[in-house]
Formats: structure tokens, C-alpha cells, sequence
């Protein structure tokens, strides 16, 4: 069986110290888990505007899309993603839950105290390096 790819774009939204995860529906892959807002790129679709639309689906925020991150590519069971990210500046709204369980603003060195799914805990890993 040949294993699904899939493009997907994160936002790392900082703030004074902390940065925004969102906490993902229980059940389906990763249930439960914590991760940087995001979503799937669609076919035709540049990383950016996919940021843009999947972060006002999810939170109901409007963002500024900044430099591009980084790169992580993990194989998962059910999947292997491309997974990009990139910083964000809040322009309007108030992250609230839309498209996730919770949302939450988390000090950047406490990131590693909730569980992940390991392609997030990369970047997490890279922010905490020098």
C-alpha cells in the first residue's frame, strides 16, 4: 500500500515570550495533541495563502505570513508530510478555538511539556537551539 504525502503549512505565532499551539480534536491521527495552527496546502495553492486560509478557519484570526522557517518532512503511519513554517504576526482577531479543541499561549521554553506530534516537536527542538 503506498503511503498518502501530504503538503502542510504551520504558523508559529509568538508573543511577548509566549507562543500560540492548538490542541487537536480527539480522534483521527494525533488526537488530542498540541501543534503549531496550520493545515493542509491545497493542490494549486501557495504555502502562504494556504497559511492565511487555514489559520482563519481554525483560530478566526487574520495574519501577516513572515520569512519561511523552516522544513520538517516525517514519515507517519498513515502518512509522510512536508510540513513548513512559518512566523505570523496576529493583524485582527483573537485566537479562539474554531477548528481545534483549545487553544493556548505557552511560555516558548515550556513548549516541550505537551505532547506533540514529533514532526511540531522538531521545530520545537530547533527554537530551543541555539
Amino acid at each position: 500500500m503506498e503511503q498518502k504525502a501530504l503538503h502542510v503549512v504551520a504558523g508559529v505565532i509568538r508573543r511577548g515570550g509566549y507562543v500560540l499551539i492548538a490542541k487537536r480534536f480527539p480522534g483521527g491521527p494525533h488526537g488530542g495533541y498540541w501543534e503549531f495552527p496550520g493545515g493542509k496546502v491545497e493542490s494549486g495553492e501557495h504555502e502562504r495563502d494556504a497559511l492565511i486560509r487555514e489559520l482563519r478557519e481554525e483560530l478566526d484570526i487574520s495574519v501577516e505570513v513572515e520569512e519561511r522557517w523552516g522544513e520538517v518532512i516525517h514519515s507517519y503511519p498513515h502518512a509522510t508530510i512536508r510540513l513548513a513554517f512559518y512566523f505570523c504576526d496576529i493583524s485582527s482577531g483573537t485566537p479562539r478555538a474554531v477548528g481545534c479543541e483549545k487553544v493556548k499561549w505557552v511560555r516558548s521554553e515550556n513548549l516541550h511539556q505537551y505532547p506533540m506530534p514529533e514532526a511540531d516537536s522538531e521545530i520545537v527542538n530547533a527554537m530551543s537551539s541555539p
